[in-house]
């Protein structure tokens, strides 16, 4: 591809849509922004977006202040500058974010910061591969966006300015912008999908001015001078200024209205975030309570069980805690046809075995809801892998949407005199089980050690706590909002303390930290509550259980010696209380590890004919169903959605086109003589900007065989505009008839593909280096 370096000569020709360096640094941040927004979507708060931030600022700055000090310099030296510039300066950036202590004079990189940055590009990859949406901001994870950042910016730089190939920079924004959408199965998020209509009309609306110093004023054809022929190739007129302004407006409120018009069609959840179908998007993090806030819960899932009794679901665990945020942990995992493996119990502790059957109806997600604990899976629909430490399934190349599977789980049963004589504080579990921010406030531990008073082993200290909990506490979706700690970091967990109202994040948080600072090993559980029992059957009379959105829940376990981790409820009104019991009634114990067996009333949730309380077989059973696992209505609605951004500068153009053969039926010489160019380009057709109008028509007629009539008519049109007299008083003639035949005989002179890529992607829109390129 080359670069048109006469184009950065001479003294730019003055145009209402030409901007300078700092106009064109602006529009570039915008492109970038618009690019990296999606991320929000996937990654977890953090150093990412800082990074990206100061990076990509940095690059653009430099951009900015290499062009004004370039202005008096020869363009071959002012063009690649630029990008040479920015890489500096992005390298530097990345240097100090990196670590500066590995770097020379801590700015310049050293070959020490070209390793670590391998490195940890190559962590990151390993963490995307392995990981699940949203990710943890690591530092792996910053460092390798804030190069890609980086590098975005260049080249959109490069494709907005001395490129001037606004229809590639579009795609480009386009393609980064979708992917977060597409990986995790969602759809587009509307208030992105219309910013980017915004920043595809600037694009294709505004031109760059042209860096570097003047040049010899090239030589013209016909001995014309350079003003006559510029002004016979591409005529400046103020006809076409009023041609160019109006389909501006209309082009703006079309794209505007276009996006916002698909922009309903795009189902948005509580967070923002597009879930496609109405679904709600499965999370691995505490950020639950603008799901739980849902004005419309609906059924996220339906399953049996063997014992008829609805089991706790989970779909991910957080153990690390930073003081801010609960991080969702990365365990290690297998194919999903290798199992969990065996659940081993001590001798004398009992093992309770089940079955169930699940059905997900309006949900999605890079997790599939299992109890605990799971042995073995099957039955599910794309790749999924087991986590065998916390006995989680999570997606290699799947959705969560519309899956039917069958788990068994085998929960060990201690008795009560069992679990007593266990240790969570002396168990052999690792120390960031227990680890406690350095800051954290002093009202947590102090209430932990009054709550479990002068109790004699870990069990009833647990017992006391949640107790406590579900009797001096109220649960509370509004308070924590309205008092402004509705959060996870330790400050919120204080101040739930004192107010002593809020929702199960706060409850596990709470909870996990207090059994942490009495050196318990403790953890929380993302996932579902207990379904709720429904009056209908399954074939062979198993009770249908129903879970809803609003029944997403988190709560703690506690890890004990010999028995695993166990599960607790200190959420006060929600689910079943953790109670072993004695040995003469042990069998009697709950599923769930841990609980008493809840007891829900029948409900009436509407006619069977509804796809989503329909019952629910066993997988692969007889009668039963297979579904695809990629949920089809957002991908659907993402693809559509694109093509619909991606068919804006075809809408551009269409507009023009109209603009323009409305002026030439009024006589506009300029406007017939700029849509002539402009088809040439569209249907990739030579039309050098140095050719004279007559010379123009003459290879017209000789190449292509159009009517030397039409071709006379609006070259005759053109010179008289250009070197009559002002006030000359010449009557105009309709050119739009000869415009017209000439249009229609070109397009018949090339390919289909050539027609229809005129129409789709016209190159007249792409911008004049890579125009000049690809014709020359």
């Amino acid at each position: 591809m080359s670069v048109d370096a006469s184009a950065y000569a001479g003294p730019p020709r003055p145009s209402r849509a030409e901007a300078g360096p700092v106009a064109a640094a602006l529009l570039v941040a915008l492109g970038v922004f618009a690019a990296v927004w999606p991320l929000s979507a996937v990654l977890q708060p953090g150093s990412w977006s800082a990074g990206a931030a100061t990076t990509s600022a940095a690059v653009i700055i430099a951009g900015v202040a290499t062009r004004l000090l370039a202005r008096r310099a020869p363009a071959w030296i002012a063009i690649p500058a630029v990008p040479v510039v920015q890489l500096i300066a992005g390298t530097v950036v990345l240097t100090v974010f990196t670590g500066r202590q590995l770097g020379k004079a801590w700015l310049l990189p050293s070959p020490e910061v070209w390793r670590a940055v391998d490195a940890l590009v190559s962590a990151a990859i390993a963490e995307i591969r392995g990981g699940v949406a949203p990710l943890a901001s690591t530092v792996a994870i910053a460092v390798s966006i804030a190069a890609l950042v980086g590098l975005v910016a260049i080249v959109l730089d490069l494709l907005l300015v001395p490129l001037r190939s606004p229809l590639v920079a579009v795609v480009l924004v386009t393609v980064i912008g979708a992917l977060p959408a597409i990986a995790v199965h969602q759809g587009l998020d509307p208030v992105w999908f219309v910013g980017l209509a915004v920043v595809i009309l600037l694009f294709l609306r505004v031109r760059f001015a042209p860096t570097g110093s003047a040049a010899p004023a090239p030589q013209t054809p016909e001995g014309m001078s350079a003003r006559a022929h510029a002004a016979a190739a591409s005529p400046p007129s103020a006809a076409v200024a009023r041609t160019r302004r109006l389909p501006a407006v209309v082009i703006g409120a079309i794209a505007v209205v276009a996006a916002l018009v698909v922009a309903p069609l795009l189902p948005v959840s509580a967070s923002g975030i597009s879930t496609g179908g109405g679904r709600a998007t499965l999370s691995a993090t505490l950020n639950l309570g603008q799901d739980l806030r849902r004005p419309a819960p609906v059924t996220a899932l339906t399953l049996i069980t063997q014992d008829g009794t609805p089991p706790y679901l989970r779909i991910a665990t957080l153990t690390r805690f930073d003081g801010s945020t609960w991080q969702p942990d990365r365990p290690a995992t297998v194919p999903l046809s290798q199992g969990f493996g065996d659940v081993t119990a001590p001798d004398g502790v009992a093992v309770h075995e089940n079955k169930t059957t699940i059905r997900t109806a309006g949900i999605s997600g890079s997790w599939l809801p299992v109890p605990y604990q799971a042995t073995t899976v099957r039955g599910e629909d794309g790749g999924w892998n087991a986590a065998p430490d916390n006995r989680t399934v999570i997606a290699a190349n799947a959705d969560a949407a519309d899956q039917n599977y069958t788990t068994d789980t085998a929960v060990l049963v201690p008795t009560l005199d069992q679990i007593r004589a266990s240790s969570a504080s002396g168990s052999d579990a690792p120390a960031e089980l227990r680890a406690l921010p350095a800051d954290m406030p002093a009202i947590i531990a102090d209430d932990a050690r009054q709550v479990v008073g002068d109790a004699t082993n870990d069990y009833d200290r647990l017992i006391a706590l949640q107790t406590w909990f579900r009797a001096g506490f109220r649960y509370s979706l509004q308070t924590p909002v309205d008092e402004r700690f509705d959060g996870t970091n330790v400050d919120a967990v204080a101040t739930f303390l004192s107010v002593r109202e809020g929702y199960c994040v706060h409850f596990a948080g709470a909870f996990a930290l207090m059994a942490r600072s009495l050196g318990m090993p403790a953890r929380i559980v993302v996932g579902y509550l207990p379904g709720t029992a429904t009056d209908r059957r399954s074939d062979d009379g198993r009770v249908v259980f129903e879970v809803s959105t609003d029944q997403l829940h988190s709560w703690p376990e506690v890890y004990f010696s010999g028995i695993g981790w166990v599960p607790f409820e200190p959420t006060a009104t929600r689910g079943v209380p953790t109670a072993f019991t004695a040995a003469a009634t042990a069998g009697g114990a709950g599923t769930g590890g841990a609980t008493t067996a809840p007891s829900p009333a029948p409900t009436a949730t509407g006619s069977a004919k509804d796809p989503k309380n329909l019952d629910v077989p066993e997988a692969g059973g007889a009668g039963g169903t297979t579904s695809t696992a990629l949920a089809a209505a957002p991908v659907l609605w993402t693809i559509l959605g694109l093509l619909a951004v991606l068919l804006i500068p075809a809408l551009v153009r269409r507009v023009q086109l109209s603009g323009r053969r409305a002026a030439a039926r009024r006589g506009d010489a300029d406007a017939a003589w700029a849509e002539l160019r402009a088809t040439l380009q569209d249907l990739g057709l030579p039309a050098p900007p140095a050719e004279s109008p007559r010379r123009r028509g003459e290879r017209l007629v000789r190449e292509r065989g159009v009517d030397p009539a039409a071709v006379a008519a609006l070259v005759r049109a053109i010179e008289r505009a250009s070197y009559a007299p002002s006030g000359s008083g010449s009557r105009a003639e309709d050119l739009r008839a000869p415009l017209d035949a000439i249009r229609r005989e070109l397009r018949l002179h090339v390919s289909r593909r050539d027609r229809v890529a005129a129409v789709l992607a016209p190159r007249s829109l792409l911008g004049a280096r890579l125009l000049a390129a690809s014709t020359s």
